[in-house]
C-alpha cells in the first residue's frame, strides 16, 4: 500500500513500522495515530505498569483472563480477538516498551492490529485508559489480562 503520511522517525523511532511500505494502514487511519515522547512515554508507563520490561513482570503484577494464538499471516482472522476484548473502547494506549507509546483509535489497531504487533517484538502492549485491562503478546501467543496492582 503507498502512503504518503509519513511520521518522523527521528522523534518517534517507532514510527518506522507505519513508514514502511508493508503498513496496511491508510494516511487517513495514520491521523488516529499520536506518539508520545519518550519523556512522556516513560512518564504513562510509570503510571500504569507495575513493572520496567514487560518480560520481567511477575506473575502477581496481572491476572490472564484469556489467551490466543494468533496468525501474522491471517489478521482479518485474528483480529475478532481483538474486537471482542476491546469492544466499546475508543482509544488505547500502545506501548513498545517503556520509551515508546501512542494514543491510538481502537479501530485503527483492530484493522491492522499486525502493524503494531510483531511476532518477533515481545515488548508491546495495549493498555485500556480507565481500566486495568492490558493485551500484551510473547510470539503468536496473545494475552487479555488485567493488572492487579
Amino acid at each position: 500500500m503507498i502512503n504518503n503520511r509519513t511520521f518522523d522517525e527521528s522523534l518517534y523511532p517507532m514510527s518506522w513500522r507505519f513508514n514502511s511500505d508493508d503498513c496496511h494502514l491508510s494516511d487517513e487511519d495514520k491521523k488516529h495515530i499520536v506518539f508520545l515522547s519518550e519523556h512522556e512515554s516513560e512518564r504513562l508507563w510509570d503510571l500504569v505498569l507495575p513493572f520496567n520490561i514487560l518480560m520481567r513482570m511477575n506473575k502477581t503484577d496481572v491476572t490472564i483472563i484469556d489467551k490466543m494464538e494468533l496468525d501474522f499471516d491471517d489478521v482479518d482472522e485474528s483480529k475478532v480477538f481483538f474486537q471482542s476484548r476491546l469492544s466499546g473502547v475508543s482509544n488505547l494506549f500502545f506501548f513498545w516498551g517503556r520509551r515508546a507509546a501512542a494514543l491510538v483509535s481502537t479501530s485503527v489497531v483492530i484493522k491492522s492490529w499486525g502493524d503494531f504487533f510483531y511476532p518477533s517484538d515481545e515488548s508491546s502492549i495495549i493498555f485500556v485508559p480507565n481500566t486495568k485491562k492490558i493485551i500484551f503478546s510473547y510470539e503468536e501467543m496473545f494475552f487479555y489480562g488485567e493488572l492487579t496492582v
